[in-house]
């Protein structure tokens, strides 16, 4: 059987993030006759190892760095060497790399489409607002050109398809729905109650203003006021250095707050080990262009784990927390944390059980499905 190279590259995430490796890597490891490689930055979590899986490890370095520019010059070297006949990228940076390619090597080249970019800069308060255009408008620029070298856009959201209408319909939607891992428990009662005397508020992913930080923080400083019970483990990643201090100022006192991760990255089943510990999911983001028609990864996670969610009132998050009465929306703005606490403790979650529409499995479905009828063709 003819062997298919197919390369996945990152810049900023781990070599065995979450989505690029368990998700799209360990389902096209399937595909018959592929040898799947993933070039990501180096990371302490070790991985499942398989016989045709194979890493690439790019030194660790910060956002603002000037070996954020040199690891394009360790890909174009890693890609010169192996050849691979697929490149998958996970980011728009990767582009103007992607075309060189193209030229000198003919791959096929995909694009899995995370975030629309453009959205995030215009809507979300991470750059100055006057060099918020300047920045968003050569990058929409460049996604538009690379339409013409492009041969498929993965889409993480659905959303992205009105979007990003420059995609002229060759995309294919992948959700980012949970995948099972060793931590992964199903073993739960249903349907779920959440003990008083237990409250164990959970906040997971990025740590930002944009997804709520301040607001997670200040409904555990209400709740613990009314229930001296009450905890908040915040565990992920907080890409902004003063946001990271002003929060470890904030929770200095505070003993039933606790930080895991921070200012550094966090492996990803050690997010899934604190979802199974929590009695409560916070997704406590605030109204903002860049997230309301998006799924957060975290709410098919907390879904998929059978977690009680409070979420904001959002009409698309509703009708899927709705669909299992998994949860209920609050006004994280002006919490009513009596009410909130009520709610919590004398309700049931899950009474239909575990959701099956959470799941990975229907997306790789998919994914497979594409790859497979690509390679028949070719």
């Amino acid at each position: 059987m003819r062997k298919t190279r197919i390369l996945l590259a990152t810049i900023l995430k781990p070599v065995n993030d979450t989505r690029m490796f368990e998700k799209f890597g360990q389902s096209l490891a399937k595909v018959p006759g592929a040898e799947v490689h993933l070039i990501g930055q180096s990371s302490s979590q070790k991985s499942e190892k398989s016989s045709n899986i194979f890493f690439h490890r790019l030194p660790n370095f910060k956002r603002l760095s000037f070996k954020r520019i040199s690891a394009q010059w360790k890909i174009y070297k890693i890609i010169h060497k192996l050849k691979p006949e697929v490149i998958i990228i996970t980011t728009a940076e990767l582009l103007p790399l992607m075309a060189i390619c193209k030229i000198l090597f003919k791959a096929e080249i995909y694009y899995d489409v995370q975030e629309n970019y453009f959205k995030n800069i215009t809507s979300q308060p991470t750059y100055p607002a006057l060099l918020r255009p300047m920045l968003a408008y050569p990058l929409r620029l460049l996604e538009k050109l690379s339409t013409r070298f492009i041969s498929h856009y993965f889409l993480a959201e659905r959303s992205y398809a009105t979007e990003m209408t420059f995609l002229a319909g060759k995309h294919t939607v992948l959700e980012n729905k949970f995948k099972p891992n060793k931590h992964f428990e199903s073993w739960k009662t249903f349907p779920v109650t959440v003990n008083p005397v237990e409250l164990h508020l959970l906040y997971s992913g990025t740590i930002s203003e944009v997804y709520g930080m301040w607001e997670a923080i200040a409904l555990a400083d209400r709740l613990f006021v009314l229930n001296n019970k009450t905890k908040l483990t915040i565990i992920g990643f907080c890409p902004q250095e003063t946001t990271y201090r002003k929060i470890r100022k904030n929770i200095a006192e505070k003993p039933y707050i606790n930080l895991i991760g921070g200012n550094k990255l966090v492996p990803h089943p050690e997010i899934i080990k604190a979802i199974n510990h929590a009695s409560v999911g916070l997704l406590p983001y605030r109204d903002n262009p860049s997230t309301r028609d998006c799924m957060p990864t975290k709410l098919f996670e907390y879904l998929a784990n059978c977690l009680p969610v409070l979420i904001p009132e959002n009409p698309l998050w509703e009708a899927m927390v709705q669909q299992s009465k998994a949860g209920f929306s609050v006004n994280f703005t002006e919490p009513d944390a009596l009410n909130i606490l009520n709610r919590l403790t004398s309700g049931s979650f899950y009474p239909g059980g575990q959701p099956k529409h959470v799941f990975w499995q229907e997306e790789e479905r998919k994914l497979l499905s594409f790859f497979n009828e690509k390679l028949l063709n070719s």
